[in-house]
């Protein structure tokens, strides 16, 4: 008799035991997958981290980005320089598809030629954003420009030119010095702990300004 009741209480504790096992795997589980949505939703975006002159958003492009919006479908303002609207119209939406600051490739575009769309250096540096001839068999077959004198072909060669920079650097002074300069060039700098040039640095004066201008014609 106290041995049937003895098998009995031990049975019944082992079932309120294997319950609780149950019953703390099932909400263990549930637990998890909420904290997993939750994580997913409450996850920063990574395009939210803002550098001088584009967006650290991860991206490589492998060739241009396609333009899939329309005329007013962002804010554009343009700057009271010597280029024409509609060319500014289109290096700002150029510059959205790539994430880069307009005023950045607007203000390396006059620090490298003034807006003198047929500049040609001594060092055979072409166009609106000077495109070294060296660069011009790489461009023609990633993005098919072959006039190097043509301002929207230039721009749109500049312009990937500086996107590709910005995904191997971090800042853009080492984007600028490595445009101005070449990577070899600058790299010999970056070894001896120098990190900003006059050319950078003008650069972002120039961008700087021009920002300014843009916010004042926005209160206007």
């Amino acid at each position: 008799m106290n041995y049937s009741k003895s098998i009995k209480k031990r049975s019944i504790a082992n079932r309120i035991i294997i319950s609780w096992l149950v019953v703390a795997v099932f909400f263990s589980l549930v637990g998890f997958i909420i904290g997993s949505i939750t994580s997913k939703h409450s996850e920063p975006d990574k395009a939210e981290t803002t550098i001088y002159g584009q967006t650290v958003d991860g991206r490589v492009f492998e060739g241009e980005m396609s333009m899939d919006w329309g005329e007013g479908d962002l804010n554009f303002i343009p700057l009271d320089v010597p280029l024409d609207k509609g060319l500014q119209e289109f290096i700002f939406y150029l510059s959205a598809g790539y994430n880069m600051d307009f005023t950045f490739v607007m203000a390396v575009i006059q620090q490298e030629s003034q807006y003198n769309a047929d500049a040609v250096s001594k060092s055979n540096d072409y166009g609106l954003m000077q495109i070294n001839e060296v660069n011009h068999p790489y461009i023609t077959e990633t993005l098919g420009v072959t006039d190097f004198l043509d301002p929207y072909e230039n721009v749109r060669a500049g312009m990937f030119i500086l996107r590709k920079l910005f995904e191997k650097y971090e800042t853009p002074e080492k984007v600028l010095m490595a445009y101005n300069m070449g990577e070899t060039g600058a790299g010999i700098l970056w070894e001896q702990g120098i990190f900003e040039t006059n050319y950078s640095k003008s650069v972002l004066q120039i961008q700087q300004e021009m920002n300014a201008e843009l916010e004042r014609s926005s209160d206007d």
